[in-house]
């Protein structure tokens, strides 16, 4: 365990906790999300400013819970490509394992020309390396997409806290320790100087108390998914010119030489 990682256990030991039953009323399945990045030495003192305003999840006397993802995306990357080229109504499909808990998901989720994102899911026993019946109902239920073009793209690894606002209204999650890998060519990038925090609401509300605390730190919102991240990590020729921007503020943050050559090629 790093000292960072150490000091952030110990600052999290300070919120009140919360529990998976306990947070039915603040699920937020159709919502507004707000990203942020910054570096992780700065997690700690925006941490310290928040215990009075938010509870932190805790699942089997953990703080910092391990999350899987394995997303799928069709033959050409349809999904990344539609998000580079800013088209409205898109779609994210994936299975998802909250590891502590021991729990799975398959999930689609749309974002609206809204700005809005809806998120459908079922329960799954585990990660599947193939669509079955039940999710491909769904895909047909929600979705104008053609499961059979569908195939597994992409992992995505990462240790997440949960915050939610003492009012039950609003959830933030900070995601660090990122980690990604193509599921076909098994390429990996590991990504540990990153913090993604996103705060979900209803509607965007700048009074929230984390929302105010990184923007005294200079930080403010800053599109970019882990998706379309992981994608461009592993797989260097693939279309980003409009990201190139986004690349070189992680660049600058991360003081990763990969992303400043992939911001300049």
């Amino acid at each position: 365990m790093t000292k960072i990682t150490q000091n952030i256990r110990q600052i999290l030991s300070t919120f009140d906790p919360i529990y998976l039953d306990e947070m039915d009323n603040v699920k937020l399945m159709d919502r507004q999300d707000t990203k942020f990045v910054t570096h992780i030495k700065e997690l700690p003192k925006i941490l310290e400013q928040l215990p009075d305003s938010y509870y932190n999840l805790e699942v089997k006397n953990c703080r910092l819970n391990t999350y899987e993802s394995l997303y799928y995306d069709t033959e050409n990357l349809e999904s990344y490509l539609k998000h580079h080229n800013e088209r409205s109504n898109r779609y994210k499909i994936r299975y998802r394992q909250y590891v502590e808990s021991a729990v799975s998901f398959f999930e689609v989720k749309f974002k609206s020309n809204k700005g809005r994102t809806i998120k459908e899911r079922i329960r799954k026993d585990d990660i599947e390396l193939s669509l079955g019946e039940d999710a491909v109902y769904l895909l047909n239920l929600v979705t104008p997409l053609d499961p059979n073009l569908l195939k597994p793209s992409l992992w995505v690894y990462f240790q997440r806290i949960t915050l939610v606002d003492k009012c039950l209204e609003e959830r933030a999650t900070i995601d660090v320790n990122l980690r990604f890998m193509d599921n076909e060519t098994g390429i990996e990038l590991l990504l540990d100087d990153l913090v993604i925090v996103e705060v979900k609401q209803r509607r965007f509300d700048r009074s929230s108390k984390i929302v105010q605390t990184l923007h005294k730190a200079g930080i403010h919102p800053f599109k970019m998914s882990k998706y379309c991240l992981g994608i461009m990590s592993c797989h260097k020729d693939i279309k980003r010119n409009r990201f190139k921007k986004k690349l070189i503020k992680i660049a600058k943050i991360t003081n990763n030489e990969l992303y400043r050559l992939m911001a300049v090629a």
